[in-house]
């Protein structure tokens, strides 16, 4: 018996960061609840200019990207010209994202896991695009839950930001979607 349990200790010690791959899975899972929100974003940049659809796309990919729910609104005014820059587009939204169910909450809740998300880089921000990751920054993380934020966002008016925009993050997203 003693050699049983002296083998099956041996056994966790040797496995310990491979055997508890099933507690992993599920460690950092948690239920949460669906919460709507309506704000304006007013985009000011000095560097980059969009044009309302352009600001609408560039801000649902990000919105979508950490984690809002799918049914999000996204309408841009007031805009003057058709796919022109404009001096200072504005985004009425309303979205709906996931904040931790309260100890009670049993309806309505969903299971969720966090999900690293980094919203510079190939294909997503530029360096052009400084002013407007650094408004997401501030304006629009904090009506997500998140948590290890990871910024590098050096702006400066007028001037292309060398090197490329550090902005990651991890966020809830629904286990399944």
């Amino acid at each position: 018996m003693r050699e049983t349990i002296r083998r099956f200790a041996v056994l966790l010690l040797v496995l310990g960061p491979y055997g508890g791959g099933w507690a992993a899975e599920t460690e950092d899972r948690l239920p949460a609840v669906w919460k709507t929100r309506e704000f304006t974003f007013n985009y000011l940049g000095f560097t980059s200019r969009y044009s309302c659809e352009g600001l609408r796309d560039q801000v649902e990919q990000a919105l979508l990207a950490l984690g809002a729910r799918h049914d999000l609104i996204v309408t841009p005014y007031p805009c003057v010209g058709l796919g022109k820059p404009e001096f200072a587009p504005s985004l009425q939204i309303k979205l709906s994202t996931l904040e931790p169910a309260p100890t009670t909450a049993t309806d309505g809740t969903v299971e969720t896991r966090w999900k690293t998300v980094s919203l510079g880089g190939p294909g997503k921000l530029s360096p052009g695009e400084c002013e407007l990751a650094d408004q997401i920054r501030r304006e629009i993380l904090p009506l997500f839950t998140t948590r290890k934020l990871k910024a590098k966002i050096d702006c400066i008016p007028h001037q292309e930001s060398e090197g490329s925009i550090v902005l990651t993050v991890d966020v809830l997203v629904p286990v399944k979607d």
